[in-house]
């Protein structure tokens, strides 16, 4: 089983090629699952089938399915909101208004993380391939698990804590209701279930992500910055789709200059993803609805190979060590050294890119050792850690 999450600025048509994607890995006899992440969901349109939050088979051998985000907060989420809605009731604030203060920014957007787990838990499926919202929200939304275990490690078990004293002692004289276990073993679980679909992430034979552009500057750009930006939370990005290329037998005058502009970006690409994977797909005649559509798209993209083959294994953050020294490597891809911050507190590693932070946890070797250099070459980040008590500085 493996994951492929297509993603890409809104508009490059990164619905239509992963349910093209889909389909033709369902065509190879592999049983798929696709699911959309996006909340303005356009994946129904795109198989011309009404879509709902299940499995539903548009193909043989191939499922797809819509995220419903109400429905995965009430499975996952319903606990923990029960007592901050009566928290928050209980100052006075009207019942509406409670349910919607007690969501967690981000945590809609991050359920179709725990939807992915249930799938991959379940094992009905060969393939589970994400349609993805753009670039922007998906960020965000891979960013969330990080910001629950920040919380996790440095407030819960003190908050936990602190509530074990005063439920007994000044629980009763509080016109406020206080937490119960059961509402801290909710969170515990909740994040637990989090961890674990982090680390399939994270995993490049298990999961690779793909970025759909289309060749125009803007387009471009905006992959070049995702490609830094997932690269700093681990994911691994594998293939590059070129999608709406203006096929050669198109010779209209009037898209003379789009096609050289194309041909330039194409070239541009190639050589800054260099050696990941690009793949070009023309523009077909027609809007790309329903199955035989797909499938000449699918064709164009994939040939015979297998859609959901890991085409990169290498992570983007590893630890290394030579002559005595160890080191982390981050790979920045775009990014210089003059968009990069870093800091180091504790155990753990601040890294900024751009808009995107990442707090990284060092495994136990560095947590003992403190970052004493840093350098960019060749498209990484290379950061030197040694000893603490080192005089070197």
């Amino acid at each position: 089983m493996r994951i492929v999450l297509y993603t890409g600025k809104g508009g490059v048509g990164k619905t239509c090629v992963s349910a093209a994607a889909a389909l033709a890995t369902a065509r190879r006899g592999q049983r798929t699952v696709i699911l959309s992440s996006d909340r303005a969901h356009s994946l129904g349109d795109c198989f011309a089938r009404r879509l709902g939050p299940d499995p539903t088979e548009v193909a043989p051998n191939l499922y797809a399915m819509e995220v419903d985000a109400n429905v995965e907060i009430a499975q996952h989420w319903g606990e923990i909101q029960a007592y901050l809605r009566k928290l928050i009731s209980s100052q006075g604030v009207d019942a509406l208004l409670a349910e919607e203060i007690a969501m967690v920014p981000g945590f809609e957007e991050a359920c179709v993380l725990l939807r992915l787990k249930d799938l991959w838990d379940r094992g009905d499926y060969d393939a589970l391939i994400v349609d993805c919202a753009p670039t922007g929200a998906t960020l965000r939304l891979l960013s969330f698990p990080e910001a629950f275990g920040w919380f996790m490690r440095r407030i819960f078990p003190v908050h936990r804590g602190l509530m074990r004293v005063l439920r007994p002692t000044a629980g009763p004289l509080l016109s406020i209701p206080l937490p119960t276990e059961a509402y801290y073993d909710a969170i515990r679980s909740l994040y637990e279930r989090f961890m674990a679909i982090t680390e399939l992430l994270l995993d490049p034979v298990k999961t690779g992500v793909r970025l759909v552009t289309i060749p125009e500057r803007m387009a471009v750009e905006e992959t070049r910055r995702a490609f830094s930006e997932f690269s700093l939370y681990g994911l691994c990005v594998e293939e590059v789709v070129a999608n709406r290329v203006l096929p050669e037998e198109v010779t209209d005058p009037y898209l003379t200059e789009m096609k050289a502009s194309q041909q330039g970006w194409l070239a541009q690409i190639r050589s800054d993803f260099d050696p990941i994977v690009v793949t070009e797909a023309r523009l077909l005649p027609n809007e790309v609805v329903g199955l035989e559509a797909l499938e000449k798209l699918g064709a164009a993209l994939f040939g015979g190979r297998d859609p959901m083959a890991s085409l990169r294994a290498r992570p983007p953050v590893r630890i290394e060590r030579a002559d005595g020294s160890v080191r982390m490597v981050l790979e920045l891809g775009f990014a210089t050294r003059q968009d990069v911050d870093l800091m180091q507190h504790g155990d753990e590693l601040v890294v900024e890119i751009g808009n995107s932070r990442r707090n990284l946890l060092l495994p136990g070797a560095l947590a003992r050792m403190r970052a004493t250099k840093a350098r960019v070459e060749a498209g990484e980040l290379v950061i030197e850690f040694e000893p603490v008590g080192s005089e070197n500085p």
